[in-house]
C-alpha cells in the first residue's frame, strides 16, 4: 500500500495490497490445523468395508447400548433390547454384562417419573459406564 507523500498528492491512483503476507499467513494456519488434528479413538475403529456394516458385522462396536425408560400400569420399566426389568439393582446387574467401550444412552419415553430416570443413570454408573447420555424418545 502506498502511504508516502506521493500517494496523498495523487489520490486517483489505485491502492495496491501485498498478497504475499496474506498467503503466508493462510498457509501457516492451514498447516497448523493439519498437523495438530488427530483422528479420534472411535474413528480409528470404524470399518473400512461398508458392506460389513450393512450385514451387521461389527455393528455393536459402532453403536452404544440403549436403555429405554418407560412407564406402564405396573409402574416404571427399564428395557435393554428384549430384556425388561423393574428394579435398579436388576438393571445394574444386566448392565454389568454389556461392553462399556462406547458408553450407554438412557432414552426416556413419556410417562416415567424423574426418579426412574435418575435410577437408570445411576445404575449405568454403578455398572462401570463412564459415558452416560440422556435423550428423550421422539413419538
Amino acid at each position: 500500500m502506498k502511504v508516502g507523500e506521493r500517494a496523498r498528492r495523487n489520490s486517483r491512483s489505485p491502492i495496491s495490497l501485498g498478497m504475499t503476507s496474506m498467503i503466508d499467513a493462510t498457509f501457516l494456519l492451514l498447516s497448523y490445523f493439519i498437523f495438530t488434528t488427530s483422528a479420534g479413538g472411535h474413528e480409528s475403529q470404524l470399518l473400512a468395508d461398508p458392506t460389513a456394516a450393512r450385514s451387521g458385522v461389527g455393528a455393536s462396536a459402532l453403536s452404544p447400548q440403549i436403555v429405554d425408560v418407560e412407564s406402564d400400569a405396573s409402574g416404571d420399566l427399564f428395557r435393554i433390547g428384549a430384556r425388561e426389568t423393574r428394579s435398579r439393582d436388576a438393571l445394574a446387574s444386566v448392565l454389568k454384562q454389556l461392553p462399556r467401550d462406547l458408553g450407554i444412552v438412557v432414552r426416556v419415553h413419556p410417562g416415567p417419573k424423574v426418579a426412574a430416570v435418575a435410577a437408570a443413570m445411576q445404575a449405568a454408573k454403578d455398572a462401570g459406564f463412564e459415558k452416560v447420555s440422556y435423550v428423550s424418545a421422539s413419538n
